[in-house]
């Protein structure tokens, strides 16, 4: 039974969640190197394995429809984790993508996170927003 609570996330956690920011933001960044060899990718319409390799080919076609949408800067706001044993971090992050002439668009997902010798690794990455069916709505 899990009894801990939602805190501010652990330093590695924090750490980690940094680098994604870094990575997911820098065009030439690789943060397919955060993912597990396969992980799941769920939001309210689908729900994938996915492999890096096939993450890297969707991360430029995501980057573009960001662009297309007249996403700007996106930043952290938020995260918490919640502790479910020594391995594995649930972590919810929010952040807030900039647009030009709107209001700011809230995006929010949830990591499931395992603690590898060789660094934490993203089994699951829950997107709680169609993000693809938000940009073409206008959000």
């Amino acid at each position: 039974m899990i009894t801990s609570d939602w805190t501010s996330p652990d330093p590695d956690v924090e750490a980690f969640i940094d680098e994604y920011d870094r990575r997911s933001t820098e065009p030439d960044a690789d943060a397919t190197t955060l993912f597990a060899a396969s992980f799941l990718a769920l939001d309210p319409a689908r729900a994938v394995t996915l492999t890096p390799a096939v993450l890297a080919a969707a991360l430029s076609a995501r980057r573009g429809m960001f662009d297309a949408a007249g996403i700007g800067a996106i930043r952290r706001t938020d995260a918490r984790q919640l502790r479910l044993d020594d391995h594995h971090v649930l972590v919810s992050v929010d952040w807030t993508a900039e647009r030009a002439d709107r209001d700011p668009l809230r995006l929010e997902s949830t990591f499931l996170i395992r603690r590898e010798p060789d660094g934490p690794r993203i089994l699951v990455y829950l997107n709680h927003h169609d993000v693809a069916a938000l940009l073409t709505a206008g959000g």
